[in-house]
């Protein structure tokens, strides 16, 4: 509950992420969390965290966290780990990986990527779609 995470977690992660930014200041913070977090993402943003892992679309609409926060964060992995990977056709995976680059890359912070890491069952026809369809993207921006 975000209650207790910011009674119990956040003055630490503060002050770690405080020292680690004293030590190198161009040092980046990555923080994973699965779920809906939303609500705590302020609080995040608030003590000092650059990159946030993963944006779950079953957890949270990647939209929302990107228009709320998408120009304090950098998104790390936002492809559907759950459904579209191991179940979806390659067509549906290459559709999620452009509404993604679209809605969380729009203003330059994504690590494109699986919410997880590759599960066993995703096909490897979808995983390649993936990398594909992020390979096709970034030569297109050039």
């Amino acid at each position: 509950a975000p209650k207790t995470w910011r009674r119990f977690l956040k003055p630490r992660m503060a002050t770690f992420i405080a020292e680690l930014k004293r030590i190198n200041p161009a040092v980046k913070v990555a923080y994973h969390s699965d779920g809906n977090i939303l609500p705590i993402i302020p609080d995040l943003i608030e003590i000092g965290l650059d990159v946030l892992n993963p944006i779950q679309p079953q957890s949270m609409d990647p939209a929302e966290v990107a228009r709320l926060y998408g120009d304090k964060l950098c998104f790390w992995g936002s492809i559907d780990e759950q459904y579209t990977l191991p179940y979806g056709t390659p067509a549906e995976v290459e559709a999620e990986v452009h509404v993604r680059l679209e809605t969380l890359g729009k203003q330059g912070g994504l690590i494109i990527g699986p919410t997880h890491h590759v599960q066993l069952d995703t096909p490897l026809e979808n995983f390649w779609a993936m990398v594909n369809t992020v390979k096709g993207a970034a030569s297109n921006s050039n």
